[in-house]
């Protein structure tokens, strides 16, 4: 059991480290390549510190483990929202959401969309017993990619009418050093080192959901999702510390409706059905958490207020509380299907 535990915290280091350096390579192919400031903060870089969930969620549906694979891109959204409070008490006195723009609410709102459907399709499935899919595919996870991939015209547009100020201006003084040949190599390579590293933390958590008992929802929805989650957690701490609060707000809720189109190539790869209709009604409870941190959030970027509480803003606040109450039913749910 140790063997295993150690096994999964090394994959997580080099998650840890290979996220780093994903999120680094592919800034600067991004600047250098001339794309526009929404493919480098909520697009191309959330799409960089996700890999380990597409990874992770992809390999446990390949063996046939699917409430790993929902329960991770899910309980990666809530991790992630959480992540936001963090940066909120690092980047010092008055709430992080009055330094960052109007411009996310829009990438915020389809979060919040791409997670109700799920979660609608999760209940017509579960309690209206409707099963409909093709070529092995849910219809659910086709439209959910539809609407990803709507979404992201509707943000591409929406960048090019009101650009986000500022939101680099930092950043690229450091990136500038490696060349753009450079970046593509240590970007190929670190997609390689995420790539092993999140088969071999999949299979690893599912061995310590076998030996301790544990429900797979569960391990899932924390443990996997935390781990695969560092690279944002990393990015998030390195934009707060540049001041690019743009960058870690973007980064964050672009890597959420990321990983709702994640589950659509799990759904790709599960052989034994239909993803979301082989997957648990528990994932409802960690959908809707989500959802109320996200637009706890939203109210906190349109309203901005300028009160705090132990240099954190209100609504980073709630959103941590709601992420606690959220994995605390999570764990007892847990514990009732051992017992």
């Amino acid at each position: 059991m140790t063997q295993i535990w150690f096994t999964f915290i090394v994959m997580a280091f080099f998650i840890i480290v290979a996220g780093t350096y994903i999120s680094l390579f592919g800034e600067i192919i991004a600047d250098k390549s001339g794309l526009g400031q929404v493919f480098i903060g909520v697009v191309l870089i959330s799409l960089a510190t996700s890999l380990p969930e597409l990874v992770t969620s992809i390999t446990s549906a390949v063996v046939g483990a699917p409430d790993i694979a929902v329960g991770n891109a899910f309980g990666s959204n809530t991790f992630n929202l959480a992540m936001l409070s963090l940066a909120d008490l690092l980047q010092g006195h008055g709430p992080l959401l009055l330094r960052v723009n109007y411009s996310h609410i829009i990438t915020g709102l389809l979060g919040i969309l791409l997670s109700a459907l799920v979660v609608f399709s999760l209940i017509v499935s579960h309690f209206m017993n409707i099963h409909l899919s093709i070529f092995g595919i849910g219809i659910d996870s086709i439209v959910l990619l539809l609407s990803y991939l709507g979404g992201m015209i509707l943000i591409f547009k929406y960048d090019k009418k009101n650009p986000l100020d500022k939101k680099h201006k930092v950043k690229k003084e450091k990136t500038h050093k490696y060349s753009y040949k450079t970046a593509l190599i240590g970007f190929a390579a670190a997609a390689v080192v995420i790539l092993f590293s999140g088969i071999r933390l999949t299979t690893t958590a599912e061995e310590i959901a076998l030996l301790t008992g544990i429900d797979q929802s569960f391990i899932g929805t924390i443990l996997v999702a935390a781990a695969t989650s560092l690279p944002e957690l990393v990015a998030i701490i390195a934009a707060v510390k540049i001041n690019a609060y743009n960058l870690a707000v973007g980064n964050v809720f672009g890597s959420n409706i990321v990983n709702m189109a994640v589950i659509f190539f799990a759904d790709l790869f599960y052989q034994q059905g239909v993803l979301l209709v082989d997957a648990k009604i528990i994932h409802i409870v960690t959908a809707v958490v989500g959802i109320i941190m996200t637009t706890i959030i939203l109210i906190g970027l349109f309203y901005r207020s300028r009160r705090s509480f132990l240099f954190m803003g209100w609504d980073a606040i709630l959103a941590a509380l709601v992420y606690l109450a959220g994995v605390y039913i999570l764990f007892q749910l847990g514990l009732n299907v051992i017992i």
